[in-house]
């Protein structure tokens, strides 16, 4: 059985159509459904021009109940049948009447109340369907006797949208019918009345797009003036429309019905906003709003029930939730995306929202900013179908690609605020500015991001955050960390749960006696009697900034163990069944004061300046004031240096009496897994698969965090696997934001992003992901202007050194400009060290954007080319077979051996030479130092500033030096990570601002 009928028309419909054999159809529409009075207008007219038919004339006769759906009895005497939604089509939904259709004669009349311009029914295979168009070509089909149907003289009775009324006009063309407009019959095989018909198409085609952008456009503006537009009972509480002495509305212009702000609210506003701000719950904030209600200070505003009250809601939890958060925002507009953590502190601040959220978040926010500032941010639906639509100066904003209509957002002029008995106006109806901000707050934080679907094992996720197992700690009295003097404190770290889904973390504290309770102890809701977790959250911080900065310095610490001239000692962990290693706190201390003496070296630095500064300008008194500030500063250096040595000679004497040494060897795969698998779970929100967060758990253990200002401190201990079974221990600890004490574009600070970018050696991508901003901000705010003032000049050496593929290029210019050298981790020569310098911090570098600004990939193979044996490294190779064999020109290939030289910017360095004197051919470099000399060749590219400042852009992949054989270039030795592969990333409009310049050679 199939659904529709050999004429295509949908079963149902085709039923309620009957089985008569009608010569004319006549059909009268109004807009809204349901409307009795539109329809029976819209009927008169019709039977004032058709009248003369006699079946017209009766059913003209037929009483006006007859029409009602509400009474199909009486419609059924008549002949009368409801059509619904759902029996005009197989994808239409809806059981409301919305057609009526009687058979009289040859006549067929419908009665319909529906738009001509909705789309009503909305189809997955095609383009979704206007019900009325729908209706009119099944009546066609169904009835092939039809030879003429009619309308009132109003064209746009048959269709407002041009598509269906070509359909429609297309189908009674093909079957030989007439149409008939206001008793003017037009038959479309006359070409004059085919012409004539068109000509009406136009006029209802343009009527509906003209009419509806008039009425919209008038709507926007009454928004933008300050304008009402609404009903009173759907109003914010505080304001109701303006009324004469009368008691009559008000319109005023523009503006149309006047919101007029009452002064007798202002108490009560102030009241409920405050209890609010203050964290009561929403049923309590109802049975005050009810309180109220009883004073005759406020009525309950609800358009779909007049008589509802807030005492109605007293007794049922959900309802009193509703009524007390209706008065704050609107039940129906939370955001798609909720605000993160720091979003919303940018916004308690004082930041302007606009700024701060975007335009649903906004509007979720718009009554808490109407009192705050007085300015409504509205939404209006918009009724033009179409995509980039502009009123008023205001475009149209469409949720996805398939919207073609979208909404318009707008901020009203100012509503203005109550007066008081003196005329004095009562900015925010009393209410401050602050508590305001707070009330946003909290209904911000209450957001719930939608529910992940489960599909079975709800508890049972696989995945987990990559670092969560942090045990607590207890620090003495009178050591660092130490927050009581009679007692040790507790410490601790807790997941913090926010509705941003940006996972942080925070660090507690409290008394040790206040964690004794049961056997496993108290857990962290309870600080005392009579104390909160508020007063107990030394600081806030990102999991992701943790396992970013775990990462890295896991990385850095395994590379130093890599180190082939050297022997790494670390101490082997001891059996579960050994005593405690005392050593492991000590370390822990001097990790901790090593990390907090190092801003005090950087303040002393700071008052130096200042008072070279002070005295040059001839102020020797402030000189003097820096000078003194110099003293005291160096006096807490010297006692963290001292207690720094204290340290190291206890676990230097425990050593030497219990320790003995013992060779091993580290598997440092694991180690390699884990960088990878953190640096991950940073990209994915601290996520990760359930398996390696274990890993996580067994292999860093001894967490400890200590607040340090605006930085939160951390170290622990990461087990390494022995192959002889046991763990070495290799101690970490880095620094983090704070971001519980950092607001607004203070988290991206230039210390931050220094440390992050320079001294840890991190990416500017992946720093720009962690502090939430753009690549283009931190090098506009932050990183270039640093680079500048550490004598870091020129544009080529800034860029270079920021695109820098090697971190520890970075790492090493960093040490230098801070003099902040680091023993453990010196480059391999100082002539390379001091080769850095001299080319980053030279003021008349001449470079690219980048730190690799040429494509080096076909130069590679060239070189591989031209070293594949013996007797071409001794001989090379034509230069037009090099230059076939790549796809490359003579003169191309010969510039590797003599570069173009330019009057400014880059230029090449060399990469091969002339094999002969007749300088046909060509081969790679030969190596003139030490035991390469006529054995080995300059056979690796490295296209860096510190490479090609010898005048050679490569390097033997041997001793991995430069050929250059005058100054200091022999004893230049660069690193074994040069040796890697990179390529400019091409593209000649790309920008460093956007993504990073060098690449790795795809080849």
């Amino acid at each position: 059985m199939t659904l529709y009928t050999a004429r295509k028309v949908y079963n149902p419909l085709a039923t309620k159509l009957g089985a008569g054999r009608p010569i004319s159809g006549h059909l009268i529409r109004y807009s809204l459904v349901g409307d009795a009075g539109g329809s029976a207008g819209q009927r008169d007219s019709h039977f004032s021009i058709y009248g003369g038919d006699p079946d017209i004339a009766a059913i003209s006769q037929f009483p006006d109940a007859a029409w009602d759906p509400a009474q199909p009895d009486v419609g059924a005497t008549h002949g009368i049948t409801w059509i619904t939604m759902a029996d005009l089509h197989h994808d239409a939904t809806g059981h409301e009447p919305i057609a009526a259709v009687v058979c009289v004669g040859d006549v067929v009349f419908l009665n319909i109340t529906l738009s001509s311009t909705i789309k009503h029914i909305v189809r997955l295979d095609g383009k979704d369907l206007n019900g009325v168009t729908v209706l009119v070509m099944s009546l066609l089909n169904h009835f092939p006797t039809l030879r003429e149907v009619c309308w009132a003289d109003d064209v746009t009775r048959a269709g407002r949208d041009r598509a269906d009324w070509s359909t429609i006009t297309n189908k009674c063309k093909i079957r030989d019918v007439s149409m008939v407009f206001g008793g003017q019959r037009y038959d479309q095989s006359i070409p004059g009345d085919e012409l004539a018909l068109g000509a009406l198409g136009l006029v209802g085609g343009s009527d509906d797009p003209n009419r509806r952008r008039r009425m919209t456009g008038k709507r926007l503006m009454k928004y933008k003036a300050g304008g009402a537009a609404l009903a009173e009972l759907q109003m914010p509480y505080g304001w109701c429309h303006k009324k004469d002495k009368h008691g009559r509305s008000v319109e005023e212009g523009n503006r149309g019905l006047v919101p007029e702000a009452q002064p007798e609210m202002a108490p009560v506003i102030a009241s409920l906003y405050q209890a609010h701000a203050d964290g009561e719950t929403y049923q309590d904030i109802t049975a005050r709003l009810a309180a109220y209600e009883a004073e005759g200070l406020i009525v309950r505003r609800d358009h779909t029930d007049l008589d509802n009250t807030f005492a109605r809601a007293l007794d049922d939890d959900n309802a009193s939730y509703g009524a007390a958060k209706s008065f704050f925002c609107r039940s129906d507009s939370n955001p798609r995306a909720i605000p993160s953590d720091l979003d919303i502190s940018r916004y308690l601040e004082g930041e302007d929202p606009a700024e701060v959220f975007d335009a649903d978040v906004r509007f979720f926010l718009a009554k808490v900013e109407l009192i705050r500032t007085g300015r409504y941010f509205r939404r209006l639906n918009n009724d033009i179908r179409g995509r980039n639509i502009v009123l008023d100066g205001i475009p149209a904003t469409y949720r996805d690609d398939l919207d073609e209509y979208g909404y318009f957002d707008v901020l009203s002029a100012s509503w203005g605020w109550p007066t008081d008995e003196e005329g004095n106006e009562i900015p925010r109806f009393g209410v401050p500015d602050r508590v305001c901000r707070q009330v946003a707050a909290r209904l911000l934080r209450e957001l719930r991001a939608p529910k992940a679907p489960t599909g079975g094992q709800a508890h049972h996720t696989p995945t987990r955050r990559a670092l969560q197992c942090f045990p607590n700690w207890v620090v003495p009295p009178g050591h660092l960390g130490s927050k009581y003097d009679d007692e040790p404190t507790q410490w601790g770290v807790q997941a913090r749960v926010n509705t941003s889904g940006r996972a942080n973390a925070i660090l507690l504290f409290r008394r040790e006696s206040a964690a004794a309770g049961s056997r496993t102890g108290r857990g962290w809701s309870y600080f005392g009697v009579g104390e909160g977790r508020p007063d107990h959250t030394a600081a806030t911080f990102s999991l992701i900034e943790l396992e970013a900065s775990v990462a890295s310095r896991l990385d850095h610490g395994v590379r130093s163990l890599l180190d082939p001239t050297t022997i790494a000692q670390l101490t082997e962990a001891q059996r579960r069944s050994d005593d405690a290693d005392p050593t492991t706190t000590w370390r822990h201390q001097i990790a901790l004061k090593t990390a907090a003496r190092t801003p005090l070296e950087d303040e002393i630095k700071g008052h130096r300046t200042m008072a070279a500064i002070s005295a040059a300008a001839g102020d020797e008194d402030e000189a003097k004031a820096y000078a003194a500030q110099v003293t005291e500063v160096k006096t807490k250096v010297a006692a963290y240096d001292a207690e720094i040595e204290r340290l190291k000679a206890k676990i230097r004497k425990h050593e030497s009496g219990s320790a003995t040494v013992r060779h091993d060897h580290t598997d440092v795969s694991v180690a390699v897994h884990l960088v990878a698998g953190l640096e991950s779970a940073a990209r994915n929100n601290g996520e990760s698969p359930s398996k390696f967060g274990t890993l996580c758990d067994e292999t860093f253990i001894e967490w400890r965090f200590h607040v340090d200002g605006e930085d939160v401190l951390w170290s622990c201990t990461a087990l390494l696997p022995l192959a002889s079974g046991a763990h070495a221990q290799l101690p970490l600890a880095g620094r983090i934001r704070n971001v519980r004490t950092r607001t607004g574009r203070n988290l991206a600070n230039t210390d931050t992003v220094v440390r992050y970018l320079f001294e840890e050696g991190r990416e500017l991508t992946a720093t720009a992901d962690l502090l939430q901003v753009t690549r283009a901000t931190l090098l506009k705010k932050r990183v270039m202007p640093w680079l500048v003032a550490n004598g870091v000049t020129s544009r080529g050496a800034k860029c270079a050194l920021v695109d820098h593929p090697i971190a520890e290029v970075r790492q090493e210019l960093h040490r230098w400009v801070t003099r902040a050298a680091d023993d453990n981790t010196k480059s391999t020569t100082s002539a390379y060290t001091e080769r850095l310098r001299s080319t980053y911090t030279d003021p008349n570098l001449k470079w690219g954007d980048a730190a690799v600004p040429d494509d080096t990939a076909w130069i590679s193979e060239a070189l591989a080319l031209l070293t594949v044996d013996t007797p071409t490294r001794r001989h090379g190779l034509p230069v037009l077979d090099v230059a076939l064999a790549l796809g490359k020109t003579d003169d191309e290939v010969r510039e590797l051996v003599k570069p173009q030289r330019r009057s400014g910017g880059f230029t090449r360095p060399v990469y091969l030479t002339y094999a002969n004197q007749a300088k046909t051919h060509v081969k790679a470099i030969p190596c003139p130092h030490d035991r390469c000399r006529g054995r080995r060749h300059a056979d690796h590219v490295t296209l860096f500033p510190e490479v090609a400042a010898s005048g050679y852009g490569v390097i033997c992949s041997h001793c991995r030096r430069t050929p250059a054989e005058d100054g200091a270039w022999p004893t230049t030795q660069y690193p074994t990570t040069y040796l890697g592969r990179w390529t400019s990333a091409g593209g000649g409009g790309g920008s460093l601002r956007e993504a990073p310049r060098t690449i790795p050679s795809p080849r």
